[in-house]
């Protein structure tokens, strides 16, 4: 039976540091979403071009073709990266209905429900490195429900190319892990 695709545009946005692979997390989440059967967005906005510098980038995912152009102002998900970041800020623009995932170990003292996971130290235990972007992906996947971890798995392997198959196997079982972990 085949899945029911959602009716409206999902927007999506993603905050992080430079470094962590917020462009490469929103590049891997819409090949992702497109595998599954939409058509997709993704794309960035930088400031300062540094590591440790703040990044931004945004998915849309549809299942018709998306005609809107622009930045995400008012997301249906925020995914955050990095917990130092100046929360309040990146929680700007929400919905009622926006949900939150924030790669945290912390419980935050915030005015929105969120859900969280420590995809840092699983992405340090399991791949050896402060690269979190897939491993929170996984526990994204399990939130929102219309992305299946094969879809996350073949995107990890498209983007991640067959020339690093040890990375692509470290990050999928980091997703697995955040998956399993996630608190809502």
């Amino acid at each position: 039976m085949a899945k029911k695709i959602q009716e409206k545009m999902i927007s999506i946005r993603l905050h992080g540091r430079g470094g962590q692979g917020v462009k490469k997390a929103a590049q891997i989440l819409a090949r992702a979403a497109y595998l599954a059967g939409y058509f997709t967005q993704d794309f960035a906005l930088y400031g300062a071009e540094r590591r440790g510098a703040p990044v931004t980038s945004f998915v849309r995912l549809d299942k018709k073709p998306i005609g809107t152009r622009g930045y995400v102002w008012n997301p249906d998900f925020i995914i955050v990266l990095d917990d130092t970041l100046e929360l309040s800020c990146h929680l700007k623009g929400r919905k009622k209905t926006t949900k939150e995932l924030i790669n945290t170990a912390r419980d935050l003292k915030l005015d929105v429900e969120y859900c969280k996971v420590d995809a840092t130290g699983v992405a340090v235990q399991v791949i050896g490195r402060n690269i979190p972007n897939i491993a929170l992906l996984g526990a994204f996947v399990k939130i929102f429900k219309e992305i299946d971890m094969d879809h996350l798995a073949k995107a990890v392997e498209i983007e991640l190319g067959k020339k690093h198959p040890e990375a692509v196997k470290k990050n999928l079982q980091a997703a697995e892990i955040c998956y399993d972990k996630v608190v809502c």
